[in-house]
Formats: structure tokens, sequence, C-alpha cells
């Protein structure tokens, strides 16, 4: 009884968890080189910097040694961790008034990826897109191998997705031809696929139409359905092609399908404003 009342009063007497410090996304330069445009990059000065490791040392069992430049595997800032608040203080002034360099940042849609800025600019380089290093997230316009090929888009009001009867039905048609590639020939394909037409689903079908036109939509592998090797197949990004019949025959309903068909287009780097 005694040993319940004690450990009673010491889960009452721990802190309570705060919220983790966020990174704010002020403008202390412009975007003007290659990795920044890319990445779209947040500059991270000290105190900030401090503050969000401090809290993941203290809350998330974080390692100091850890906390390192993903690319050189030294330091954030010299001595970051040990510096005291005044020192911080002085060195962040400096930074954000422009007369000491801020030599980190964050890509746009990590949450916790930071680098140096001049390793940051090595790893983007000339590339027309470039993966972060911690989580494979895509910045920048990412191509694929799909062969050459066409995809007609139409509508139908007497059609209904299983789920959707309050609207009609948005028709993609892709035709990708066999031919040569390598002096190897390849086998094309022709397939149907289908959206409600209601507001998700044609915010789907634009990032549909990007990674189409980026050429990921499909590549030459071979087929699982068929064992046809040099065969054009789907390349990853699922598509629904059954109205009906749920999960099993690849239709509708699927509640959690827009959802995943989202992951998987922002894996390839294709995002509404990218």
């Amino acid at each position: 009884m005694e040993e319940e009342k004690s450990k009673s009063k010491e889960e009452d007497s721990k802190e309570p968890k705060p919220k983790k410090p966020e990174i704010s996304a002020k403008p202390y330069t412009k975007l003007t080189t290659p990795a920044a445009k890319i990445t779209s990059w947040i500059e991270v000065p000290i105190k900030e910097l401090r503050e969000f490791c401090d809290y993941e040392i203290k809350y998330e069992n974080i390692k100091p040694d850890d906390i390192i430049c993903p690319i050189c595997r030294m330091d954030y800032y010299d001595d970051m961790l040990t510096l005291a608040p005044e020192k911080i203080e002085e060195l962040n002034n400096l930074m954000i008034s422009g007369k000491k360099k801020i030599g980190v940042v964050l890509f746009s849609r990590c949450k916790n990826h930071f680098y140096h800025k001049d390793c940051a600019e090595n790893l983007v380089k000339n590339k027309k897109c470039v993966k972060c290093a911690v989580c494979s997230g895509i910045y920048g316009i990412f191509e694929g191998d799909m062969p050459k090929g066409t995809m007609n888009v139409q509508t139908s009001k007497s059609m209904h997705c299983s789920g959707y009867s309050n609207c009609g039905t948005i028709i993609i048609n892709y035709s990708i031809p066999g031919s040569m590639r390598k002096n190897v020939r390849y086998y094309g394909t022709s397939r149907t696929a289908y959206l409600p037409d209601n507001k998700e689903g044609r915010e789907v079908l634009a990032l549909l139409r990007k990674a189409f036109d980026r050429k990921l939509t499909f590549t030459v592998g071979t087929s699982v359905t068929t064992g046809q090797p040099n065969a054009v197949v789907w390349s990853g990004i699922h598509h629904k092609t059954s109205l009906e019949g749920g999960t099993s025959c690849y239709g509708y309903p699927d509640p959690t399908y827009f959802s995943r068909v989202k992951e998987e287009l922002a894996a390839r780097g294709v995002f509404p404003d990218s």
C-alpha cells in the first residue's frame, strides 16, 4: 500500500511534457541558390536549433552525439549544446541581424532533418531533384523511366464508383505501346482507372497527371499477373481499375485509398505545389 502511494506521488511530481518547439519559417535571406530553390529551405539560427535539440535530448531520448549534420557528421554550430545561454543569445542576434551567417537549414517538408547550408548546397549541386539524406523525401522534379504513351481523361455522369452514388466518375485511359529499348523489345499495355468525380477525385487526378508527365506511372519489368518479362507494368502508384468490388478487386469502396495514393505520389515528389 505504501509503495503504491509512493509511486502515485512520484507520478504526480513528474514534470508535464511541454509542447515541442517549432522552427519558425522566417525569411532571413532570399532563396537564390539552386539548393534553396529546390528544397525551399528554412534557415535555422542557433537559438532556435539549441531549443529544439535541448527538447529532443530531454524528452525524446536523443543522444547529444547524434545531433550532427547527416552529410558531414559534424556539429551544426561549434559547441552549440554546451554554450552558455548569454553566448547563444549573442550569436543569435548576430545571425538574425545579418552580421553572421546562418549556417544551418531545414528542408521545407522535413520536420527535423537539419543540414549545414554548405552541405545542402553540395548535396544538390546542379541536380533537378534531390532526396533528403535522412528520410529520402524528394525535392524538385523526379522523373522515371516510363516509355512514351498517352493518358486520356473523360467523365461520365451515369457511371458511379461504389460508395459515391452522389457524383459521376472520372475515367482515365492509359495507352503505352510496345517498342524497343536498348535493343530489347518490350510489350505495351492499355489500362483504365476510375476516380469519383468530386473534389478529392479531381485533386488526385491532377496529381496523377503530374506523375504521368514525369514518367512515373509505368515502368518496364516483369508482370506480376502473367509473369511476362519486358512488359510495361504499374510502377507502384496504385490505381482503381474497377468501379466496385472493394480492395480485393482493385475497386471501390476503399475508405483509405485517397490518403494512400497521395502518400505514394508524395514519396515520388509529386505534390499539389510541385
